[in-house]
């Protein structure tokens, strides 16, 4: 796989230019787009059917050829506002905690994919002799290859949402015994972490495998190039983590994800704003997205703004929601914008 496998039309060409300086916090990065309502679950069956009820998910069920991006004409590589159209697998599907043997449903009217916590004990995780679904994990990889087919160079293979060691061990064990294993089971913790973060890297590796690279390197999920390899991560169950424990026992996990490529961005949520300093400390993490909560539990962009210019003197932004115009210009009034990206959700207001 080489760089030919795209090119690019000037518009193309100066984002490369623009993403290469936006990782040295030099310049900005804007997008928006309308909010989508959640709509059903698209799901294609290998029976040749869309499926009309809630299922339990395995791979033989998912039909491999629709489950990918419709094939596109040859053409440059395709923009939205600052950033460069992507493509991943289903994405809808989450592949990792599949791949790990965790139980899916599908629902089809909520319009999602939902993880069922199927360790009760640490003793029902040793006793498993593989902690691996190896036909999802091949079913993911065939999927890869045939995205980036049909993809025919207009959109980037990314991968899909790969949560973090944190939020693998609430989807896997579930939160009340991920937060009693921080005192009582805490070598069963460290071994289930380890194993975890080997099983992310194992699933990242096999899409940067299968994905040509562009000039030498890669977009991240966010739709952002960067000159090497990529990687966006995620600490979501940080949010019922103290600042502390997400330190001391989530933290090295999320650094050995971060230092197994390039470039890596990390997402959270704005009501895990206690993680952004001990963030701030890795030099392997380049960059952080925040999704702005729009609910009252969420923090204001007032009570926000000091963390995000602690950020933005250290490492890249990206700042993703629904925005006001008024909301939009107290950012950009209020934070530099050398290293500030922000993708803005529309609202019908």
């Amino acid at each position: 796989m080489t760089a030919e496998h795209y090119t690019l039309n000037a518009r193309g060409e100066e984002l490369l230019e623009r993403h290469t300086k936006w990782w040295q916090r030099q310049g900005m990065l804007y997008h928006e787009h309308d909010a989508a309502p959640l709509g059903d679950l698209w799901l294609p069956l290998s029976d040749g059917t869309l499926a009309d009820r809630d299922m339990d998910m395995t791979p033989d069920l998912l039909d491999e050829h629709r489950a990918v991006i419709p094939q596109q004409e040859p053409g440059p590589l395709r923009t939205r506002g600052d950033f460069f159209a992507t493509a991943t697998p289903f994405g809808r599907m989450p592949w990792l905690e599949a791949i790990l043997g965790t139980p899916i449903r599908a629902t089809i009217v909520g319009g999602s994919m939902r993880t069922k916590a199927y360790i009760a004990s640490w003793d029902a995780w040793e006793q498993q002799s593989v902690h691996r679904d190896d036909a999802w994990f091949a079913l993911y990889k065939r999927l890869l290859e045939r995205t980036v087919a049909h993809a025919n160079g207009r959109a980037f293979l990314t991968h899909p949402t790969l949560r973090g060691p944190s939020d693998l061990a609430e989807a896997v064990v579930g939160p009340e015994l991920m937060s009693y294993s921080l005192f009582e089971h805490q070598a069963e913790l460290q071994r289930f972490l380890d194993e975890v973060t080997e099983a992310f890297l194992e699933v990242l590796h096999a899409q940067i495998e299968r994905t040509p690279p562009l000039r030498g390197g890669y977009v991240n999920p966010f739709g952002i190039w960067a000159p090497g390899t990529v990687v966006r991560t995620q600490c979501d169950a940080s949010s019922f983590l103290s600042a502390k424990h997400y330190a001391e026992w989530f933290l090295p996990y999320d650094v050995r994800i971060c230092e197994a490529v390039d470039y890596a961005m990390i997402h959270i949520h704005s009501v895990s704003l206690h993680t952004v300093p001990s963030l701030l400390a890795v030099d392997a993490l380049h960059g952080i997205e925040i999704t702005i909560e729009d609910e009252a539990s969420g923090p204001s962009l007032e009570a926000m703004m000091p963390v995000l210019r602690d950020i933005l003197s250290c490492k890249s932004l990206l700042l993703h929601g629904p925005l006001t115009d008024d909301e939009l210009k107290y950012l950009l009034d209020s934070l530099p914008t050398d290293g500030l990206a922000i993708t803005r959700r529309l609202q019908p207001w």
